[in-house]
């Protein structure tokens, strides 16, 4: 739980440091790509499957979004902090996973499966297996 805590902490300075560093011109498509870089580096030990995971989020919560200047919403954030907790196979987070969300991230991981480590494999397929996705 501390790693996603501290994820999230590390995601809400870089959209503080975007805002104040930029001369008051927030661009979110430029902050939201930095925290997909950020899921990426907190994930490192999983190959492609990150990447995945964070353009998945940019495709369907941000890239969609009609206020791109207030993105990542907090609504947005905690999206990418419960992927994170996924990856990890921690539930604390299954709340804010839509049950599109969980037939994608089953996808991906299918997709990555044989790049990932087995334990962290075991891990993501039994939080699918309880939404009831397999």
């Amino acid at each position: 739980m501390a790693q996603i805590e501290q994820f999230l902490s590390d995601a809400k300075k870089i959209i503080k440091h975007e805002r104040a560093d930029n001369g008051g011109r927030y661009d979110g498509v430029r902050t939201c790509a930095k925290i997909g870089e950020l899921f990426e580096r907190y994930n490192r030990t999983l190959g492609d499957l990150p990447r995945s995971v964070a353009d998945y989020w940019q495709n369907t919560y941000i890239a969609p979004s009609a206020d791109m200047a207030n993105e990542p919403t907090e609504a947005n954030l905690n999206k990418l902090v419960a992927f994170h907790a996924f990856l990890a196979g921690d539930a604390s987070q299954n709340e804010a996973i839509t049950r599109d969300d969980w037939k994608n991230l089953q996808e991906l991981v299918n997709y990555e499966a044989d790049d990932l480590p087995l334990e962290q494999l075991e891990g993501m397929m039994a939080l699918i297996v309880d939404q009831g996705i397999l």
